[in-house]
C-alpha cells in the first residue's frame, strides 16, 4: 500500500508568503536569548519577529503563535531543544543566564536536563526532524513531544504527532496509551510518528549527537477503503 503523509493546508494559505527556514545573522551578530529557567526568552522586538518569521522559532508570550499582539513588552519564548539547535549548531544565538553570564553548551545541557531528565533523548529527535526539514513545535497539547509541520504553521495543519522513547524503554508508551494518543491526534488529521533513539551514553559536545541513530515508526490504524483504492491504481 503506498504511504503518504497528511499536509493539510490552511484555509487562509497564501501562495505568495515566503517561508525562509533558518535565521541568518547580520553582521555575524547572534541573537540574544536570556534563560528563564523554563524556557529562553528574545526581549528584542526586531530579533524576537525575525526568529519566528525565518523558521517559525519560538512563541510570542501573549499570542496564540509568533509575537503579534502588539504589546510593547511582548517577548518571544523559545522551547529548550530549538534554543539549544539555534545556539550550538547553527551558532546564531547567544545564551546568557539571569546573571548575564553566556551559557556554553555543556551549561546549558544540564541546566535543560534538569528541568526534563529526556532532554537529550528530545534534542537527538529534533535534530534528526530538522535534518528533514519539518517545522518543529510543541506536542505538549496533543499529549506528546512535538508536532511537524511541512512548512510554517501558518501556512499547514501538522501532518505528525511526534512521539520520543529509546531503545531501551520501549514500555514507556504502552500499547493502550499509544492508541489514546493517536485517537487524539486522528481527531485533527495527525498521524502519529514514534522515533526510537539509539544514543551514546555520554554527550560531551554538540557533534556527538549528529551521529545518534533514530528509527521512525508510523502509527497507523488499517483503513480499508484506503487500501482497495491504493490496490485500482
Amino acid at each position: 500500500m503506498q504511504f503518504s503523509f497528511p499536509c493539510k493546508r490552511k484555509r487562509c494559505f497564501h501562495k505568495n508568503v515566503n517561508y525562509t527556514p533558518f535565521p541568518s545573522c547580520e553582521n555575524g551578530e547572534r541573537h540574544q536569548g536570556r534563560f528563564t529557567g523554563l524556557s529562553v526568552e528574545i526581549i528584542d522586538p526586531v530579533q524576537a519577529k525575525s526568529l519566528y518569521d525565518s523558521g517559525c522559532f519560538g512563541k510570542g508570550s501573549k499570542s496564540r503563535g509568533g509575537p503579534a499582539s502588539g504589546d510593547e513588552d511582548e517577548t518571544l519564548l523559545l522551547g529548550l531543544e530549538e534554543s539549544c539547535f539555534l545556539a550550538y549548531y547553527l551558532n546564531t544565538l547567544e545564551i546568557t543566564n539571569l546573571a548575564g553570564s553566556s551559557m556554553d553548551f555543556q551549561v546549558f545541557l544540564e541546566a535543560a536536563k534538569k528541568l526534563n531528565e529526556r532532554f537529550v533523548e528530545n534534542l537527538a529527535c529534533y535534530l534528526y526532524l530538522k535534518s528533514k526539514n519539518w517545522v518543529i513545535k510543541s506536542g505538549i497539547k496533543f499529549g506528546g513531544d512535538f508536532l511537524i509541520y511541512k512548512q510554517s504553521p501558518r501556512l499547514y495543519h501538522a501532518s505528525f504527532l511526534v512521539i520520543v522513547q529509546t531503545s531501551c524503554d520501549t514500555d514507556y508508551y504502552q500499547s493502550k496509551n499509544l492508541k489514546g494518543v493517536q485517537r487524539v491526534a486522528e481527531t485533527s488529521d495527525k498521524d502519529v510518528l514514534l522515533l526510537t533513539v539509539h544514543r551514546p551514553k555520554d554527550v560531551l559536545s554538540p557533534k556527538v549527537l549528529q551521529e545518534t541513530t533514530v528509527t521512525e515508526t508510523i502509527v497507523r490504524r488499517f483503513n480499508y477503503l484506503t487500501f482497495v483504492q491504493s490496490k485500482q491504481q
